[in-house]
């Protein structure tokens, strides 16, 4: 693998900079607040699955990185090669892991902006700077349907989590239901990818492998040997007024059932954490 690095000047948003009529599994994204990486193409890739997933998939990109031949002007954290993944959280799930590295990347931090070209074979992409595209257009005729399980059936899995809490069996259980969209043409993950950064500024907008999605919490960030984690638990709706807003979020901090579940997360999140630190900082209440 061959990875060069460059500066180059302001290109505009981020988010914008990606080509039209890709695929949505060539679509990688890493965005919060305009800053972050988006790329295209797919210079190499790596899937595995079962309980070793990430040993393999750690140990793939080791041997990757080992042997590249890396240019980079710039030596931030997001520029030289980067894989994008996604990481099923069951191990007998089919989704099993992937990496990804796509073939041009764009990067933004503060001030800094750079584009990574990626090649095998000592040959580097042609596209060396970021093209403008004609701006995504929504999805035409939109219908939602019931997905693995219908809404009595999802009442009912509610239902029984209640009454396993009340009894004792378990302390907190995370639940999701699945819904089918259908549209009468291929959605465009910019469209997504666009939407969900408007009305969720303040997450991490992603896309890796055909998965799009937006998330307000930081599992894992690494750097220069300092580990952070940003878990949340309770949310609250926004008004769209800011003093009404300031009310809710106080009415939030102060919920029991809230402060319950966000320590859940915290020592979770700290007790995974804690044999690979040599020593850990945890708030002792939200912020």
């Amino acid at each position: 693998m061959v990875a060069r690095t460059v500066a180059i000047d302001d290109p505009g948003a981020l988010l914008s900079l990606l080509p039209g009529r890709l695929s949505p599994d060539l679509v990688s994204t890493w965005v919060r607040r305009g800053e972050g990486l988006v790329g295209w193409g797919r210079a190499l890739e790596f899937r595995a699955g079962g309980p070793g997933r990430f040993a393999k998939a750690q140990a793939w990109w080791r041997s990757v990185v080992d042997r590249a031949v890396v240019r980079d002007d710039l030596r931030l954290p997001g520029t030289g090669p980067v894989a994008f993944g996604s990481i099923s959280f069951s191990p007998d799930s089919p989704a099993g892991a992937v990496l990804v590295v796509p073939e041009v990347l764009v990067g933004q931090r503060g001030s800094r902006w750079w584009l990574t070209t990626i090649g095998v074979d000592s040959h580097l992409p042609s596209t060396l700077t970021p093209a403008a595209s004609m701006p995504p257009t929504p999805p035409q005729d939109v219908a939602f349907a019931d997905g693995a399980l219908s809404g009595g059936q999802w009442s009912a899995v509610v239902a029984r989590a209640v009454e396993r809490i009340s009894a004792g069996e378990m302390d907190k259980v995370v639940l999701a239901r699945d819904l089918a969209v259908d549209a009468r043409s291929a959605i465009d993950p910019r469209w997504l990818l666009h939407r969900l950064a408007e009305r969720y500024d303040n997450t991490w907008v992603f896309a890796v492998d055909g998965l799009v999605g937006a998330t307000p919490e930081m599992l894992v960030k690494l750097e220069k040997g300092l580990v952070t984690s940003r878990v949340l638990a309770g949310t609250i709706r926004r008004t769209g007024d800011d003093e009404h807003d300031l009310a809710l979020a106080a009415s939030l901090a102060r919920s029991s059932k809230d402060l319950e579940e966000h320590e859940y997360a915290v020592r979770s999140v700290a007790q995974a954490l804690a044999p690979h630190c040599s020593s850990i900082n945890v708030p002792e209440s939200p912020f």
